[in-house]
């Protein structure tokens, strides 16, 4: 078993943004900069949680000269983590015994089989699920006029009760409402280990 991962120096993630043009004739763009990974060994000290600090800037930018107005725009920042085998349904451990004085007569009527005896039986049992990718909020916030950005530097995120490798991936959701239609572009940072 494993006390945690090494701490080591934070991981850079390629920036990346995700444009597109809406119906109702507006440019409306995601983007994630800044973006860095720093595992650390988790603080409980087992095998089973992985812990790190994150950085990064999420924006979001409405451009063009659309026919309906925008009557509202938001700009979501968040992370997903995927653990590889879910261990969060715990597991158990049962036994039983049966001890006592054997009274009876071997072969032969021997006294061979007579005296004390312990029957022991015992199990273990781990309740491995399937994998799981969570969502995890690092900001979210109303655009007001054609831009806005989140900036989180350091934030905390740990990922409990998982056997395996724990991934991390940035995301940015813009999304912007009209009296037509509501739209929405998403952009993903690489996929990493935490």
């Amino acid at each position: 078993m494993s006390a945690g991962v090494a701490a080591a120096d934070p991981l850079p993630v390629a920036d990346v943004t995700q444009s597109a043009d809406t119906d109702d004739g507006w440019h409306l763009s995601a983007a994630l900069t800044r973006m860095t990974i720093n595992s650390v060994p988790n603080m409980a000290a087992t095998a089973f949680t992985r812990e790190g600090f994150v950085t990064g800037k999420a924006a979001a930018t409405i451009e063009g000269n659309g026919a309906a107005a925008v009557n509202s725009g938001t700009l979501v920042f968040g992370l997903q983590l995927g653990c590889q085998i879910d261990l969060s349904e715990g597991g158990s451990v049962g036994g039983d015994a049966d001890i006592g004085i054997n009274p009876g007569l071997g072969a032969g009527d021997a006294l061979s089989d007579i005296g004390p005896y312990a029957d022991l039986g015992g199990n273990v049992s781990i309740n491995l699920l399937p994998g799981t990718i969570t969502n995890v909020g690092l900001g979210k916030k109303a655009l007001k006029g054609r831009t806005g950005e989140i900036v989180v530097h350091d934030a905390h995120v740990k990922v409990d009760a998982c056997g395996g490798a724990v991934s991390v991936r940035f995301f940015a959701t813009a999304m912007i409402d009209t009296d037509k239609s509501d739209d929405s572009v998403n952009a993903y940072g690489d996929i990493l280990s935490l």
